[in-house]
């Protein structure tokens, strides 16, 4: 068992903290305008990715700026260690929930119903047994059962990250993928190669591994964030999403009769 544990072995890069802490400010002053703009429209949207912009910036504001004697101890590591677990959980949300906006039809279907079931227990689990986790992992006697509950939650996200592809398919039509196609492939990816290297960071030996090298980290965690809120304010929802379905007509057969939609 590696002695840091919980708590990477490198020093934290703060040249690399402050660049990626830059573009990501850059990105949130984007989409909050673009939200303002577009009267906060989707609400739910526009929150979940704002929320998700302000904890990782918060996070590398304290990886870049305070000392690492002072990052390993008990209470910035109850501070970071939520901001390091939100962002991806929100973002993943958003994927979510864009879909429902993007199908355009009236919500409580059952299909929604039961969308909304599986991924608000998932989620729930996730955070829960990751809470659990993170508190057992400040206690020498309990290391290892902080392991397997990081195992189960990390389990329950990558799950979450993969059902949305069948949500994804089975929920809503070709014609209307079209619209936000850019966006959701990235994002979803991005919330996928997070899940996985989560989930690696789970096993015992691969946290050995992966602790060593702050580049794991950027690699696996920050990038593909950083990468997924980008995306999010170049291809704002507000601008994308198709009319809902009420709002535009149909042809003979009852096909939407959509207009064509936008690249940026």
């Amino acid at each position: 068992m590696n002695s840091t544990y919980p708590f990477d072995s490198y020093t934290p890069s703060g040249f690399g903290a402050t660049s990626f802490a830059i573009f990501v400010y850059l990105s949130l002053v984007a989409w909050f305008v673009q939200s303002l703009h577009g009267k906060c429209q989707p609400r739910l949207l526009s929150v979940f990715v704002f929320v998700a912009h302000l904890t990782v910036f918060i996070e590398l504001v304290l990886r870049a700026t305070v000392h690492n004697d002072v990052l390993h101890t008990t209470t910035l590591y109850k501070i970071r260690a939520p901001l390091i677990s939100v962002p991806a959980r929100f973002i993943l949300l958003a994927n979510y929930h864009c879909l429902v906006e993007l199908r355009g039809q009236k919500p409580h279907r059952p299909l929604d119903r039961i969308i909304d079931a599986v991924v608000l227990v998932f989620a729930l689990s996730a955070d829960i047994l990751l809470a659990i986790a993170n508190e057992l992992s400040l206690k020498p006697n309990h290391l290892y059962l902080s392991f397997y509950l990081r195992q189960a939650s990390a389990i329950c996200v990558l799950s979450l990250a993969l059902f949305y592809y069948l949500v994804w398919y089975l929920a809503v039509p070709h014609v209307r993928r079209l619209y936000v196609l850019p966006l959701l492939a990235i994002s979803s990816a991005c919330v996928l190669i997070e899940a996985v290297y989560i989930l690696l960071t789970s096993i015992p030996f691969l946290f050995n591994v992966l602790s060593q090298k702050e580049l794991w980290f950027y690699v696996g965690h920050l990038v593909p964030l950083a990468v997924a809120l980008c995306s999010w304010s170049i291809y704002h929802p507000w601008r994308l999403l198709p009319p809902l379905e009420r709002d535009i007509p149909h042809d003979s057969a009852g096909k939407e009769l959509l207009p064509p939609p936008s690249l940026i």
